[in-house]
């Protein structure tokens, strides 16, 4: 039996802004360097209750894991407005299992200054089945005929738009005597009505109505034949995700407006491995990896004689 933890979460349900305010990538997600720290926001793997370790190789950032234990994804967002996180494991959208697509799928929602826990794939607005580091072939993505991108964490940060500001008019005192001495009110309350249409401000647009997510992929584009998924999961080392035991995680369903609808602000991202994976890619695990150690290696580590030295205060005869 594993603990369960309880927390209330807000996920996100984005309305699309019109597509002119939609534009490209400057450089497409997938070739970006992965970085876990971005900006004013950051991805945690949390091990076990502790931060698991992570290591800077080649300009992405690796993350050390253990097979067969439990991890959350914590995302910090150290800025002054709210964000969408659409997040991913394995190539795989964190909520509905599906092939991950920031542009249409929906997040969590996280305060300014604040952070949200995702302890793992979502079962229902109460549980989530946990993440834990497995062998490839136990991993979900595998399990269900996905396995290409295994060992990669992403998320997609999507500022929120910001709110329109709503001015009531300034009331106006009601006079009670017109300049030539005789009572006007009528008058002149006509004319301060007229007076506050022109100087209030037009009214705001009604926003879009909420929008389902994307149709999920078909089948020829995610699972591929069988005896292939089968041959490409008994074939590949490593740690994977799996689907693991439900965890109470309460969530509910609020608006969210992006900033822009398909495009987000920063993409986040750790790869991750067991000890062998990333000893394999040369990252030095114990602050030194072994092909250091080899050309630094000497033929005579102890070059002068050593003898035992004698104690404070002792006196040769």
């Amino acid at each position: 039996m594993h603990p369960r933890s309880l927390k209330s979460l807000d996920f996100c349900l984005f309305a699309p802004l019109l597509a002119a305010l939609a534009c490209s990538l400057p450089h497409h997600a997938e070739s970006q360097a992965l970085r876990s720290h971005v900006g004013s926001y950051e991805l945690e793997v949390v091990e076990n209750g502790k931060t698991a370790r992570t290591y800077l190789h080649e300009g992405e950032t690796h993350v050390l894991g253990q097979q067969g234990e439990r991890y959350v994804l914590r995302v910090h967002n150290r800025s002054s407005q709210r964000i969408e996180a659409v997040v991913s494991v394995d190539g795989l959208d964190v909520i509905d299992g599906q092939a991950a697509d920031y542009a249409h799928k929906r997040g969590y929602l996280v305060e300014a200054y604040g952070s949200v826990d995702i302890d793992g794939w979502r079962l229902s607005n109460r549980e989530a089945a946990a993440f834990r580091f497995a062998a490839v072939a136990d991993s979900y993505a595998a399990k269900t005929g996905r396995p290409r991108n295994v060992g990669v964490i992403g998320v997609a940060v999507f500022p929120e738009r910001p709110r329109p500001v709503v001015r009531k008019p300034i009331a106006q005192p009601e006079p009670t005597q017109s300049y030539y001495g005789a009572p006007a009110r009528d008058e002149l309350r006509r004319e301060a009505e007229l007076s506050d249409d022109r100087a209030a401000p037009p009214p705001a647009a009604a926003p879009a109505a909420p929008q389902k997510s994307g149709a999920a992929p078909s089948a020829e584009a995610t699972s591929g034949s069988a005896s292939s998924a089968t041959a490409e999961r008994r074939a590949r080392s490593g740690l994977g995700t799996e689907f693991g035991e439900a965890v109470a995680s309460e969530i509910r369903q609020v608006p969210f407006g992006r900033a822009n609808a398909t495009v987000p602000a920063y993409v986040l991202g750790a790869r991750y491995n067991d000890r062998a994976g990333l000893l394999a890619l040369g990252i030095p695990l114990d602050g030194c990896d072994d092909l250091a150690l080899r050309q630094t290696a000497s033929p005579f580590p102890v070059s002068a004689p050593r003898y035992a030295r004698p104690p404070s205060g002792w006196v040769h005869d």
